[in-house]
Formats: C-alpha cells, sequence, structure tokens
C-alpha cells in the first residue's frame, strides 16, 4: 500500500515564493558581481552604480528577513559608500566604492538563535561559506552569523544588537566599479 501525504496549498505557495527570492537575488547577484572566480589581485572589479547596489543589497537583506520569518523595520537606512583603498593605503582615480547596508528588525530576544539559524542555513544552501556562527542564551542575546560568497566575495551579517529585542541584517560588498568608469577612452 502506498501512502502519499496531503499536499498543502499554503506549504506549496510558500514553498514557490522561497525558490522564486532566492532565483532573484542569484539572478540579481549576477548582474552585481562576477559569477566566475577570479583568478586574483588584478581581475577587473564588477561594474555597479552605487544605486544598482544599494538596490540589490536591498534585495538580499529582504530575502534574509523573509526566510527567517522576520520584518525589516520601515526606518531610515543609512547606506555607507566608501572608497576602496589598498593594503598599502593606495587608491584609484575611478570612484570604485564598496557598500555597507544594514538594515533593523525588531525580534525578540528568545527569538534570536532561531534567525540565525534559519539564515545560516539559508546562506549554506546558496552556496556562502559560514564564517563564524553563535547562539547566546535568551537573556544575553549575541546570536551572530557571518557568511561570504566564495566567488562574489559579499559579506552577510545577521546578529543581535546593543539593546534589547533587535537585530541588525547587513550586506558589505567587494570593490565595485562605478559604469562611468567602466570604460575609458584610452581603451
Amino acid at each position: 500500500m502506498t501512502y502519499h501525504l496531503p499536499v498543502h496549498p499554503h506549504r506549496t505557495a510558500v514553498r514557490a515564493r522561497r525558490f522564486l527570492a532566492a532565483l532573484l537575488m542569484v539572478t540579481t547577484l549576477g548582474a552585481c558581481m562576477s559569477s566566475t572566480p577570479g583568478t586574483g589581485k588584478d581581475d577587473p572589479l564588477p561594474v555597479k552604480s552605487r544605486e544598482e547596489a544599494q538596490a540589490w543589497a536591498r534585495q538580499l537583506t529582504e530575502h534574509l528577513a523573509q526566510a527567517a520569518g522576520i520584518q525589516i523595520n520601515d526606518e531610515p537606512i543609512s547606506p555607507g559608500f566608501n572608497s576602496c583603498v589598498g593594503k598599502n593605503g593606495e587608491s584609484a582615480p575611478d570612484d570604485r566604492f564598496t557598500l555597507s547596508y544594514g538594515a533593523h528588525s525588531n525580534v525578540p530576544n528568545a527569538q534570536h538563535n532561531d534567525v540565525v539559524r534559519k539564515v545560516r542555513d539559508l546562506l549554506k544552501g546558496e552556496g556562502l561559506d559560514i564564517t563564524d556562527y553563535r547562539e547566546m542564551p535568551d537573556r544575553s542575546p549575541q546570536s551572530l552569523v557571518f557568511a561570504r560568497h566564495p566567488t562574489s566575495r559579499y559579506v552577510v551579517d545577521v546578529s543581535s544588537t546593543a539593546g534589547d529585542d533587535r537585530m541588525v541584517l547587513s550586506v558589505i560588498t567587494p570593490c565595485l566599479k562605478p559604469p562611468s568608469a567602466s570604460s575609458s577612452p584610452d581603451s
């Protein structure tokens, strides 16, 4: 005798939405970052405007929040754009930049470990390397998950923040080159 589990339309719809969100993230990421592994420090930088990088980071944090079952707070987000600086302080005149983007969510302390667990599992499933992971007791929330994409080199951080019942979902891009700097008259 064969048993078939009933199909729940709600679960099917949730799985479909999650799949589409992951597909959107990967498709958008492909437009933002190189999908082929680099060979070294002299590889060409991914080309993306500040607006495109910020939109991608917003989509990624929304994807993380949805996977964790939390809502991003409706409060202003101040993206941090920084110039790319080499390890010896060198810089290029082409306006290359990194983006640090962080969104907050009000999450009861008792749910912080569950949130980082869900995000960790999502990111591992999407091919990111988990570089740090910590769960802490509810009374002292300091839960976190850090991950890095192996080829695109962006970093994701979801962690408890100072104060109770609050978490941050953040993304840091590698060095990006704005479109105007991608083609020079000397080329």
